[in-house]
């Protein structure tokens, strides 16, 4: 197999993104790689039991088999994204693939805005100040793969390609209420 196949599954493997608009190199030749032999990884991840899924600008990994205890704790990270996500929105609705930030504008946005507040103690219970909740959200969203920092001096992030995906996941949530229920 390809050269790069262990990289690109330590990488997915722990749920990580590998995105196409990454400012790291390494992370851009994985993703070309891929994307020119994508049918060859595809195949060879499939005999893992892994699932190789393309996204718009973006691939990771699904896996092909669920136990049930695994799609209960996907169920608590989904629910667990849907509150970032929304944090997120309330912080900038423009907070999407492409978008800016510095982790000291979020910070300072927390501590003058009562609803982005009482949003930032919900996300992560364990930490005790904004200042650590936002230290985590950055580091989820590092880790992930859905933010770089493109600026280490001061702090600048940008949101990459595969940011979409938590956003489409979240999208599929249509929440009715009683008036808008659809009548039998």
């Amino acid at each position: 197999m390809r050269a790069n196949t262990q990289r690109i599954y330590d990488l997915l493997s722990r749920g990580a993104f590998l995105s196409v608009d990454s400012t790291d190199s390494e992370i851009k030749h994985l993703y070309n790689d891929i994307e020119e032999n994508y049918s060859d990884y595809e195949s060879y991840f499939l005999e893992l039991g892994l699932h190789l899924e393309a996204g718009e600008g973006y691939y990771h990994f699904a896996r092909t088999k669920e136990a049930k205890l695994n799609i209960e704790l996907k169920l608590q990270s989904f629910a667990q994204w849907v509150d970032i996500i929304d944090f997120l929105k309330t912080y900038d609705i423009a907070f999407s693939v492409g978008f800016q930030f510095r982790s000291t504008s979020i910070l300072e946005r927390i501590n003058l805005d009562v609803e982005l507040k009482e949003k930032a103690r919900k996300l992560f219970k364990k930490q005790n100040t904004n200042q650590e909740v936002v230290e985590k959200l950055i580091n989820e969203l590092t880790s992930m793969g859905f933010v770089e920092n493109i600026n280490e001096q001061d702090g600048t992030y940008k949101v990459i390609a595969a940011f979409r995906y938590a956003e489409n996941l979240v999208g599929l949530i249509t929440i009715y209420n009683e008036e808008e229920t659809p009548e039998a």
